[in-house]
């Protein structure tokens, strides 16, 4: 029997619940049991807590995201964001987002009016004038099935083709017509000049960083935390109920077959030049890069020397060049498919959970991933 093993059995009992991953998904279970009297085990097969959301301060006094920028945006009266809110304080940040085109200029995505006055050369005499355009140059008549459709049928050919179609292909590793709609319709059109990314009452970063609110969420005399630890097959046995955010395929062998994942090697880059006229730029072309982010330009970072700035880099791969890094499921109709096998197949499971992004197969931003947890975490409660 393996040592972690091993452990798990000297250390689990039948009155506690094991929760497998330390992200915001299983902080949240962990931390609505523990106030319910319910005593947690965590493992993390990362040396940190935060999942995804993982950051820290480096040698420059910038605050890093080690894996992508996070936003956090909501309805200001959303009862996740008041659940946050409990374990840090917020700086209120607007983000904003830029597309750089072939001609070295940089417009505002998502698609408003500013950023097709910019591609078009045309000025727009009021919010009419530009959905008329608008509408005479995309197809209205096709109802979308797919995100190339949604593209076409929202914005037209030819901003799909300088914004949305060689990004969407690189990001995702397969052709826009192959990806569900849902993947196409994140990306909402404004007719209007407002250049911010997100359309929330309530946009802002964690003021001391989304680590340090973990590490609040997580700080609980019913929550132990083991760092370093991987799961293995067998450690669900020892506890009363297993929460698992981890890949479902994986936990089963891969059964029913490999549901597709894309990952993201980050490069990051100490540079000099000028500021960045946003936090983000996003490359449309079809270099390997889908974006890259200046750190010390949100509000929650520190300034380092003026003439000197970290900057990040993004580059889209297979899990079989990052193994082990899963970060945006590939919705098909294929994965669906597999998906509904491997969730159809885990209601046998009595005393097993699959959470996260990898064990519901499902992209999750921050407030809906804290939302589900806390509804997979009260299910439980009202089951025992």
């Amino acid at each position: 029997m393996k040592l972690e093993l091993l452990y798990f059995l000297i250390k689990g009992n039948n009155k506690k619940v094991l929760v497998v991953g330390a992200g915001l998904a299983g902080t949240t279970i962990a931390r609505v049991l523990a106030e319910n009297n319910i005593k947690v085990e965590i493992i993390e097969k990362r040396n940190h807590v935060g999942g995804n959301v993982f950051d820290f301060i480096n040698s420059h006094n910038e605050r890093i995201h080690k894996y992508g920028p996070h936003i956090l945006h909501c309805n200001k009266n959303d009862k996740a964001l008041s659940f946050l809110s409990r374990f840090t304080e917020w700086v209120n940040y607007d983000h904003k987002v830029r597309a750089l085109l072939s001609d070295g200029r940089t417009t505002p995505i998502p698609v408003n009016k500013n950023t097709i006055e910019h591609i078009f050369n045309k000025r727009f005499v009021d919010e009419e004038d530009f959905k008329s355009f608008i509408n005479n140059i995309r197809d209205m008549k096709i109802i979308p099935k797919n995100t190339d459709e949604f593209f076409e049928a929202n914005v037209g050919n030819k901003i799909a083709d300088i914004l949305f179609r060689p990004y969407t292909k690189k990001m995702w590793g397969i052709d826009p017509k192959e990806l569900n709609i849902g993947v196409g319709a994140r990306l909402s059109i404004k007719f209007n000049d407002d250049d911010r990314y997100f359309n929330d009452s309530f946009q802002a970063l964690p003021k001391e960083g989304y680590t340090k609110m973990i590490e609040n969420m997580l700080d609980h005399i019913n929550i132990n935390i083991n760092l370093n630890t991987n799961f293995q097959r067998g450690m669900e046995l020892y506890f009363k109920h297993a929460f698992l955010c981890l890949p479902i395929d994986k936990f089963y062998s891969f059964k029913f077959g490999v549901l597709p994942y894309r990952s993201i090697i980050f490069e990051e880059r100490i540079e000099s030049s000028e500021d960045l006229e946003v936090p983000v730029i996003n490359f449309t072309d079809k270099s390997s890069y889908t974006r890259k982010t200046q750190w010390n330009l949100f509000p929650n970072s520190g300034r380092s020397k003026k003439d000197i700035k970290t900057i990040t880099y993004e580059k889209p791969c297979s899990l079989d060049e990052n193994p082990d890094e899963y970060y945006y499921p590939v919705q098909t109709s294929k994965s669906r498919k597999i998906y509904q096998k491997y969730k159809s197949y885990s209601k046998n499971e009595k005393k097993i959970t699959f959470c996260g992004r990898t064990g519901l197969f499902k992209y999750i931003d921050m407030i809906p991933a804290v939302t589900i947890h806390q509804r997979i975490a009260y299910k439980y409660l009202r089951e025992i």
